[in-house]
């Protein structure tokens, strides 16, 4: 699918969201914690790793940790940004807003929890 069909979700985010600026090597979440947020790329490059392996990369307009925010379950991957990102932490109850109130998001999750599968068994 391409940004068009799954819609394009940056600006609800940033609205929605507290923005933060990463450096690269800065860590987003961790392998193991307890999950706060879904973390939208507005802008950047943010590699996703579990148990030390390569999973994928997540660049402008997707969103990780979304996982978690759906089984509220320990994080499953490590996010560390790879060049400077700009992202918007969205809470468990702007989540839910946006799941329920924002025509198309839940697809849009749906698309982040399927891609996300994917990546993870081409990984093993």
């Amino acid at each position: 699918m391409t940004g068009k069909e799954r819609g394009d979700y940056r600006e609800i985010a940033r609205g929605l969201g507290t923005v933060i600026r990463y450096a690269p090597g800065d860590v987003l979440f961790r392998e193991g914690e307890d999950p706060t947020y879904m973390y939208f790329v507005l802008s950047g490059r943010i590699e996703v790793k579990s148990h030390g392996k390569f999973i994928e990369f997540i660049e402008d307009g997707r969103a990780l940790g979304t996982v978690s925010m759906v089984d509220k379950n320990p994080r499953s991957a490590t996010a560390e940004a790879v060049v400077v990102s700009e992202v918007a932490l969205i809470d468990q109850k702007k989540f839910r807003f946006m799941v329920e109130e924002i025509p198309g998001f839940c697809w849009f999750v749906m698309d982040v929890l399927v891609h996300r599968l994917r990546a993870t068994n081409q990984a093993l």
